[in-house]
């Protein structure tokens, strides 16, 4: 269950400042998409760049009036690259009907199809038919408003619409954004973090698997074991501590490649057994070819012989 927003906003001197649960609300972001905007700023128009963060009481606050600007710009972005209709659709009266073939092609869809889609997946953001019309063989088929058809195009916005024909953003009885499996598993982890840059679900995931092979060591099935200690799908998890493993220090002697995968193997095979799939199993775990893992396993195999 994603943690409850936070929005603030306080005055500092003669500005205000707000947090980021505040840009949350206001603009219907993600967790991670509200980290992004603040990650690639540097690549943002300067005039127009997302305000720097101030540290507040131990919390990211940020110029309101700076973001708003910014956010303003965003828009802008977004509606420049949305598709543009045909300059016809603006020369035919208002109350005039045209088939939804038409309607297509005035919008510069690719076909009716497009629209058929936007019906049933949202029924509100498509406007609705207002009747039939006779298709160009001869069959009824959907027939629209043209005055409906141009409020309609001058409100696209460039906000992409999901497979449910939802918008990003606060929806009634829905969450705000819509975060990953990640995301959504760590999402109050991720608002309570307060020291140094904003984390992504993905950066703090393997934060999380760093720190357990440094309190255990590393052993098999580890990703298995944070997916059911913070949530969020295995696979992801396989992922990050893929990324933590190659990032962490070894104190270890130097090993060759091949040692330190049979030694990995090994302890496979007495954690698991010798079941089939295993080198296939090591192999998604820790990356590397199924090959190479399978002379892995089976070099673990004449170990584990060799010490009954």
């Amino acid at each position: 269950m994603s943690k409850a927003l936070n929005p603030q906003r306080r005055v500092v001197g003669d500005r205000a400042v707000v947090n980021r649960d505040w840009i949350r609300e206001f603009t219907g972001a993600s967790v991670g998409t509200a980290a992004r905007w603040y990650k690639v700023r540097d690549e943002q128009p300067k005039k127009h760049r997302h305000p720097e963060k101030e540290r507040i009481d131990g919390t990211d606050f940020y110029d309101e009036r700076q973001f708003r600007a910014f956010y303003t710009w965003f828009q802008q972005e977004k509606a420049s690259k949305v598709l543009k209709a045909d300059p016809e659709l603006y020369t035919l009266a208002p109350e005039t009907v045209v088939s939804i073939n038409k309607a297509a092609e005035l919008l510069n869809y690719n076909g009716p199809s497009a629209i058929r889609k936007y019906l049933q997946a949202n029924p509100d953001y498509f406007p609705a038919s207002v009747g039939l019309v006779e298709g160009p063989t001869g069959r009824m088929i959907p027939g629209f408003r043209v005055g409906d058809l141009q409020n309609f195009d001058r409100k696209r916005t460039g906000d992409k619409i999901g497979k449910a024909g939802r918008r990003p953003g606060p929806q009634a009885g829905a969450a705000v954004g819509r975060p990953s499996a990640l995301e959504e598993a760590l999402a109050a982890q991720l608002s309570a973090h307060t020291d140094g840059e904003p984390l992504t679900a993905t950066q703090l995931a393997e934060r999380y698997a760093t720190e357990a092979i440094d309190r255990d060591g590393y052993q098999p099935g580890l990703a298995a074991r944070l997916s059911v200690q913070h949530g969020g799908p295995q696979s992801s998890w396989e992922y990050v501590v893929r990324n933590a493993l190659a990032h962490h220090p070894k104190d270890t002697p130097a090993r060759s490649q091949a040692d330190r995968r049979a030694a990995v193997a090994l302890a496979a095979l007495r954690e698991r057994g010798d079941v089939r799939g295993l080198a296939a199993s090591l192999a998604r775990e820790h990356g590397g070819s199924p090959d190479v893992w399978s002379r892995a396993v089976k070099a673990a195999r004449r170990i584990a012989d060799s010490t009954t």
